[in-house]
């Protein structure tokens, strides 16, 4: 179970979860996106878009269902299903409890090979409960030093809940994402990151490519879309990457 997290918003944590999860599916079988965001990013990059009254993941923590199975949707990409979010959640939660969502997706373990949570910036209680869900996590983030902030206070949730609450959640690797190399800027806040959290914690980057957009904009992931284009190499390079980092809880120094 991969979390995708960031407490900054803009920082392509979406456009991860959809390409990762296309990767995943090739590499080791049927996968799941879970789009905890209630503006509903993920299933719109992936096609899927929950009309009014049909279930959605925030009818865990509305206490409409505790259940998800009837709120799986298939999308284009064979062996690639996603449970979209409630885009009128407004944020009143019925059940507050942090292993709601880990308890309703304990079920659907044996059915995927690969489950991708993606989650809003904001919303805590949803965050908490996706990293209790959670057996590792990747944090994309912009080479901007306003990025950095975002990621500090998500590194200090992700240790404070892999501490107390899931010891299970194994290893925090960052993902920089929209990289330019030419950029000097981009550079210099990369190596304050490697500085920070250590090189075994950096992924390669995903380079700057409009074929993610245009991909995003038809609601299919760039592999189905251009596989020949850098963001389809460069996903594929991450999902490598997050098949063999080691699941080590190794707290920043």
């Amino acid at each position: 179970m991969i979390l995708i997290a960031n407490r900054k918003g803009g920082t392509g944590k979406t456009t991860v979860a959809v390409n990762l999860a296309a990767e995943l599916v090739r590499t080791r079988g049927p996968t799941l996106v879970v789009d905890l965001d209630p503006q509903g990013h993920a299933g719109l990059g992936l096609g899927v878009i929950a009309k009014a009254g049909e279930p959605t993941v925030h009818d865990l923590f509305t206490g409409q269902s505790a259940r998800l199975d009837g709120a799986i949707r298939r999308t284009s990409v064979d062996g690639l299903d996603v449970i979209p979010a409630s885009r009128g959640f407004s944020g009143e939660f019925t059940v507050r409890e942090p292993r709601t969502l880990a308890a309703a997706l304990a079920p659907l373990r044996a059915r995927y090979a690969a489950i991708v949570l993606d989650t809003p910036p904001t919303v805590d209680a949803i965050l908490v409960n996706a990293l209790v869900a959670a057996d590792r996590c990747l944090v994309p983030t912009l080479l901007h030093w306003l990025a950095l902030d975002g990621l500090s206070q998500f590194a200090r949730l992700f240790f404070r809940v892999a501490a107390h609450v899931n010891p299970a959640l194994g290893a925090l690797a960052i993902v920089p994402v929209l990289v330019d190399t030419r950029s000097t800027m981009q550079r210099a806040v990369l190596a304050e990151l490697i500085r920070r959290y250590g090189p075994e914690h950096i992924f390669r980057a995903i380079r700057v490519d409009v074929s993610l957009a245009e991909a995003f904009g038809l609601g299919i992931p760039v592999r189905a879309y251009r596989p020949a284009s850098r963001g389809a190499a460069d996903f594929e390079r991450l999902c490598g990457e997050v098949s063999s980092f080691a699941k080590t809880y190794s707290p920043p120094l």
